[in-house]
């Protein structure tokens, strides 16, 4: 009789035993399915601007800059002065329209072309996020993507068979006046009139090997698209190479820069020179034509009475190097139309 309810308490334990693992494996996946599901709800989820927590876009920020704004305030904005931001206005305006607010249906957030004009070459400028220019321009994200991709569009075909968009080599006459802007910053660089620089835009890895060996760069370890640009001393693009493989390297880009600064015609006075990093090549043929920081060893192998003053100049060189390459790489690096990237940096020069 006791080994009877010896064993029927056994079993009972037991299955109260296999009752609570149950249990606590049921709460368990009870419980991941709940989390599951507020992370797919929370990934539905859009976490955005919306118009009740911003200002009306006729007192938003950029109608205080364009009402009251000074040519430094728009070119820290725009990269473009004033009266060069007029002139693109009204090449803009020629292509862009906007319905008119008392025709049916829901009146448009930005009513004036300036406001339109202004979000994209702010976009371009700064390296602001979307939430950032919401609140800058007064308008929901809702509104914000398709009106900038809108205007993206517009300015690029405004800017097609317009003459000061263009990229330009400069005569032999603009070259020593640009070369007199540098040296009245820089007395010590002389007939310096720009400077040269690579841009490396990051890309998707192809496909294909032989293309992804191509635009594979190993230096930096990732895969590129690669080009070179010359600014002059005011900020304008007078030459560039883009969509080059991720694999060449600033000889290889430059290589039809080198060739024109060389050219007795392109540029006849052989003292005309560029400033550039330490990456481009310098070879006797183009001494003194671009002009590079000193490397390792080189200040050592100058006679000692003239290392002092070699050593300022190389100074004077790094300095206007990163002075122009921080103002005027700036607006490229935002640009996503080739167009819209000479006209940014060519316009200032008409305005």
């Amino acid at each position: 009789m006791e080994d009877e309810e010896l064993d029927v308490m056994l079993l009972v334990g037991e299955a109260v035993q296999r009752h609570e693992q149950e249990l606590k494996e049921a709460r368990r996946e009870v419980f991941a399915m709940l989390i599951e599901d507020a992370w797919r709800t929370a990934m539905r989820s859009r976490h955005y601007l919306t118009s009740q927590c911003l200002d009306t876009p006729s007192e938003s920020a950029w109608m205080v800059l364009f009402e009251y704004g000074s040519d430094l305030n728009f070119l820290n904005a725009t990269s473009l002065t004033r009266t060069a931001f007029r002139q693109l206005l009204h090449r803009f305006a020629a292509c862009y329209t906007i319905r008119d607010p008392n025709s049916r249906g829901r009146p448009p957030k930005l009513q004036y072309l300036h406001q339109v004009l202004g979000l994209v070459l702010v976009f371009y400028t700064g390296s602001m996020e979307q939430s950032s220019l919401s609140m800058l321009f007064g308008v929901p994200p809702s509104t914000l993507s398709p009106t900038l991709q809108r205007a993206e569009r517009v300015l690029n075909q405004a800017l097609n068979d317009y003459k000061p968009s263009r990229i330009a080599w400069p005569s032999p006459a603009h070259q020593a006046k640009l070369a007199k802007l540098v040296e009245a910053r820089e007395p010590m660089l002389k007939h310096t009139f720009g400077f040269i620089d690579d841009k490396n835009l990051r890309v998707q890895q192809p496909s294909n090997a032989d293309m992804q060996n191509a635009m594979y760069n190993g230096w930096l370890h990732t895969v590129f698209v690669t080009g070179t640009i010359c600014f002059a001393a005011d900020g304008c693009i007078v030459w560039s190479k883009h969509n080059c493989r991720g694999s060449w390297n600033d000889s290889d880009t430059s290589l039809e820069f080198r060739s024109k600064l060389l050219d007795p015609v392109m540029c006849p006075d052989p003292r005309m020179n560029v400033v550039s990093d330490l990456a481009f090549p310098c070879s006797a043929t183009r001494a003194g034509r671009i002009l590079t920081p000193l490397k390792d060893g080189d200040l050592d192998r100058i006679e000692p009475s003239l290392r002092s003053s070699a050593n300022t100049l190389s100074i004077m060189r790094s300095r206007l190097y990163v002075k122009l390459l921080s103002g005027a790489c700036a607006v490229y690096k935002r640009c996503t139309a080739a167009s819209t990237c000479r006209f940014l940096t060519t316009l200032n020069c008409v305005g």
